[in-house]
């Protein structure tokens, strides 16, 4: 078992994801022509994204 590890370093990522998705839902709403779909549906697969690759890593 490894040390312990702190409370910036376990909620790092689930934080950023969060982050990603709310910019992703925001821009969805708000915004609605020019660069603002594409980000949004960038920003709102990257959890996806970010889910099947630990699934696929944790699979191997």
């Amino acid at each position: 078992m490894r040390g312990r590890r702190s409370l910036a370093a376990i909620w790092r990522w689930p934080t950023l994801l969060a982050a990603a998705s709310l910019f992703g839902l925001l821009s969805a709403l708000l915004g609605q022509r020019g660069i603002w779909l594409p980000l949004s549906w960038i920003a709102l697969a990257s959890p996806l994204a970010v889910a099947a690759f630990c699934v696929g890593r944790s699979r191997e």
